[in-house]
């Protein structure tokens, strides 16, 4: 089932939530709708003339709509928004602070924290520019700012021009954007069976930014959990079995933090995420996080006969919310940062990027996993 893009709150994301509780079912799982509220927001129009030139650019994510025509003002800390009068203006952000996207305020800091960012994007809303523009570090322009309570208008431009428009600072710029928002929900869909009080939780996430397919990020994901809910259907376990498809890591992990707060993860022996696994002329890496060394050396064991893996680090995703709380926890992901900007995030995260052999055998490696777990609980 090809769905398209499917941000948290949009209809496309229902339809995708909807899909895998049936397939869930279908698999012989008792399943859990967990909602949480969030926008429906989406981009029609975002156009940026500066000096007559007319730039490529994304709107940034929950951004309101404007018309305006104001003085360009190039800001790259701290120290400049102190310095600098952007009242009124059109700030330009670029430098090593857009080399990363911004958190959103309602994110929960206890999970990860950027002050300096914190503290830059205060003192930016604070001088009340009429616009932004943030410059991207990749190819492709990616939003840097994904706040839906940020109410200052903001698009983001590719790197070359970015530096274009900071060379005309001081010039007027013309910037307008047409976008839609309105309140709605998104949702984790839980698939559970057995009784036991240990559980094993293994996740991934089904949501995707604004305007990418999301096949590598993370149909691939979704495709290997629904294939293991299916593998996994005729084996008895000792082990509880909770399948998590979450509906907002692209979003800052709403559910993610909801799941947590509602089901706290006492009796959770294992969690396992798969986020980004498939890609064609990319090996599958899996990331450890608090297991001891004879179990890490007995999963890599099994790998042998699932393709090839490479052990390796991968911090940010679904499962940054069970390993800082002790839990043995792993990640699988594709080895292919270099794609990082060109790809994930984007209009080219298609499915003729995937191997699907590979999402078949991660499947298979995470339900002889399950059962690694079962066996010592």
């Amino acid at each position: 089932m090809e769905i398209g893009p499917r941000p948290a709150g949009s209809l496309a994301n229902r339809s995708a939530a909807g899909y895998i509780a049936g397939e869930m079912e279908q698999a012989g799982y008792k399943v859990v709708s967990q909602e949480y509220s969030c926008p429906d927001w989406q981009a029609l129009c975002g156009e940026l003339t500066v000096a007559g030139k007319k730039m490529r650019a994304v709107v940034n994510t929950y951004s309101p709509s404007c018309d305006i025509e104001a003085e360009l003002v190039p800001v790259s800390s701290v120290e400049d928004l102190k310095g600098l009068k952007i009242t009124g203006k059109i700030a330009v952000v670029y430098g090593e602070i857009t080399r990363t996207g911004f958190m959103p305020k309602n994110f929960d800091r206890r999970y990860y924290a950027d002050v300096d960012k914190d503290w830059f994007m205060e003192l930016m809303e604070q001088s009340k520019p009429s616009a932004v523009v943030t410059v991207s570090h990749y190819d492709v322009p990616i939003p840097v700012f994904e706040d839906s309570e940020l109410n200052i208008p903001s698009v983001t431009v590719h790197r070359d021009d970015g530096m274009f428009v900071v060379e005309n600072a001081g010039a007027t710029a013309t910037l307008k954007i047409v976008s839609e928002r309105r309140e709605s929900n998104g949702s984790n869909v839980i698939g559970r069976r057995g009784n036991s009080a240990k559980k094993i939780l293994v996740c991934a996430h089904y949501d995707t930014k604004p305007g990418t397919p999301g096949a590598m990020d993370n149909g691939a994901g979704i495709s290997a959990l629904l294939l293991l809910a299916r593998y996994l259907k005729e084996v008895e376990t000792e082990l509880a079995i909770e399948l998590v498809a979450y509906g907002g890591e692209d979003s800052w992990f709403p559910g993610d933090a909801l799941y947590i707060e509602e089901y706290p993860p006492d009796n959770l022996v294992a969690a396992i995420n798969i986020d980004g696994i498939g890609m064609k002329d990319a090996k599958t890496m899996i990331a450890f996080f608090g297991c001891p060394e004879k179990l890490v050396n007995q999963i890599i064991d099994v790998t042998r006969d699932y393709g090839e893996y490479v052990q390796g680090s991968f911090v940010e995703s679904d499962h940054s919310f069970f390993w800082p709380l002790g839990i043995p926890t792993l990640a699988f992901t594709s080895m292919c940062m270099d794609l990082l900007g060109g790809v994930t995030h984007t209009e080219n995260d298609t499915m003729d990027l995937l191997d699907t052999r590979k999402i078949e055998q991660t499947a298979g490696l995470v339900r002889e996993i399950v059962m690694i777990f079962d066996k010592q609980s």
